[in-house]
């Protein structure tokens, strides 16, 4: 007779991977720039899995002990422009121009990446600083506003914030030499629409002028003098017209410059005239 019994299993060995807890309000805004609130200690992990060279804090108060530490062991350089920017009128006043000026050529400094733009909720000066890359990128009014409202809706959004985001004069930027390729590649099609643009084109290759029905029709009916011309004439338009389509959307909107959402910056002179000077610096 056989022994069926065996020796009961043994217990299985379960390895867990460490836990990762990322900031609130942490976002990957372009390659290696984030955002995030003044983290504490349980976000030092997760942190470090970014090897962050630089990070930004833009509040007014000091960092805690905690993440000063942390910094200081992960040769993390810290550029407290909260506390530069920090004047009695500051507090009332909120954002300077000079601080979002700064902000946004430090995120545009390649040797500062990776970069993390910090302050204390994570909302209002981080969210304001990138509204302003945002703009200097050529985005939208509208697609930056809503990104800001997206993060600040469970909080409290600020008007002052959205207004300063929409009056950012970007001429004030001044690029840093080296700049991050996601940013040159956006610089380089911006140029190319600009020349399509010029061109009269609405899609690469395509000018309205050219791809226009209604002038194709009214060049041959001019051109139909004679009985033979007309005739000719008669037999182009009605083989061309019907195969010319509507321009689809994608190609009416195909450059950014011309879409219906983009909104132009606003000069420094206007600035001034709507909300006054408001630099701290």
């Amino acid at each position: 007779m056989t022994d069926t019994t065996s020796d009961p299993a043994a217990p299985l060995v379960v390895h867990s991977l460490p836990s990762l807890n990322p900031p609130l309000f942490f976002e990957i805004v372009e390659h290696q720039v984030y955002r995030s609130n003044k983290c504490d200690a349980s976000s030092f992990p997760f942190l470090a899995t970014l090897r962050l060279n630089t990070v930004v804090y833009l509040s007014y108060d000091d960092l805690s002990h905690d993440l000063a530490a942390f910094c200081t062991e992960k040769d993390i350089t810290v550029i407290h422009l909260g506390m530069k920017y920090r004047t009695v009128s500051s507090q009332w006043k909120g954002i300077s121009e000079g601080m979002a000026k700064e902000t946004v050529e430090c995120i545009l400094d390649q040797r500062r990446h990776p970069i993390l733009v910090m302050c204390k909720t994570g909302v209002h000066f981080a969210g304001t600083m990138i509204g302003c890359l945002r703009r200097l990128q050529n985005w939208s009014l509208t697609s930056t506003i809503d990104k800001y409202r997206n993060i600040a809706g469970s909080v409290k959004t600020r008007f002052e914030n959205e207004q300063f985001i929409e009056l950012f004069d970007v001429d004030l930027v001044t690029l840093p030499q080296q700049l991050p390729s996601w940013f040159m590649v956006h610089q380089r099609l911006m140029e190319e629409e600009r020349i399509a643009l010029t061109k009269g084109e609405f899609f690469p290759g395509r000018s309205r002028d050219r791809d226009d029905p209604s002038k194709k029709k009214s060049s041959l009916l001019d051109g139909a003098a004679d009985g033979n011309g007309h005739l000719e004439a008669h037999d182009s338009v009605s083989s061309q017209t019907p195969t010319d389509p509507a321009v689809p959307a994608y190609q009416k909107y195909y450059f950014y410059l011309q879409g219906p959402l983009v909104s132009p910056s606003v000069k420094f002179s206007e600035k001034k005239s709507i909300i006054g000077d408001d630099d701290d610096d």
